[in-house]
């Protein structure tokens, strides 16, 4: 089964603008997420999915894959949804751009988990919280999932109330193609905009989400400190 990466991507981020053509040890920061997407086995084929020229240029320059969409989109799953008119892959994963350090290994289960498991439509990985300061930090998405290993909420709050056992959501999205064709068609929701959290749109349309528990620890850049730190991680 044909499996493809979608990385969307746009120079407009909030708290970092250009982020993604921000130099990493000699490297923009979109090609270290791109390579590090091409070392999973069993993705066959990765795309930047963009509207913005500058990134284009990036990406063919490094002989990458890109996909040109429109600019307005309100989030990286419709850049996505838009993109896999030119993809016919059967399962598409969306990666976030600003993912350097983003695990082939894991990529390689989400996939095999959603190969052995036909019914699952979107499955997404969580982490076990284990710094307290992640608890409060409305930065660190939190989620509470059933004892089928389906998300019940995600939020920036921590959940459940009086708990002892918190879990964070990380943004990888594995999707079936078949989901991903509807997706635009979705009503969109007053908790996402409460939240500011594009999944809660799947779960308000009554698509159940398969978390995938895992022990990667995600380190995304939003801001500056994060650019040394990945650098330091690097060297």
């Amino acid at each position: 089964m044909e499996i493809a990466a979608v990385i969307p991507a746009r120079l407009a981020s909030e708290r970092l603008p250009r982020k993604v053509l921000r130099l990493i040890k000699g490297k923009t920061l979109i090609r270290h997420v791109y390579e590090r997407v091409k070392e999973a086995k069993t993705i066959s084929n990765v795309y930047v999915a963009t509207s913005d020229q500058e990134i284009i240029d990036e990406v063919e320059s490094f002989g990458g894959n890109f996909i040109k969409t429109v600019q307005k989109h309100d989030c990286g799953t419709s850049r996505v949804s838009e993109a896999i008119t030119e993809i016919e892959a059967q399962i598409v994963i969306n990666v976030q751009a600003d993912e350097p350090l983003i695990s082939p290994q894991m990529l390689d289960s989400l996939s095999n988990h959603m190969i052995n498991n036909e019914n699952i439509e979107i499955l997404t990985p969580v982490k076990k919280i284990e710094q307290k300061t992640d608890i409060l930090d409305v930065n660190v998405v939190k989620v509470v999932f059933d004892k089928d290993n389906h998300a019940v909420y995600f939020s920036r709050l921590p959940i459940p109330y009086g708990g002892d056992v918190f879990y964070k959501h990380i943004g990888v999205y594995c999707f079936r193609r078949s989901f991903l064709m509807k997706y635009a068609r979705l009503a969109e929701s007053p908790l996402e905009e409460y939240e500011r959290l594009e999944q809660l749109r799947f779960l308000w349309n009554g698509y159940k989400i398969a978390v995938f528990v895992t022990d990667y620890q995600a380190i995304g850049i939003d801001t500056e400190e994060d650019l040394k730190r990945v650098e330091e991680i690097i060297s």
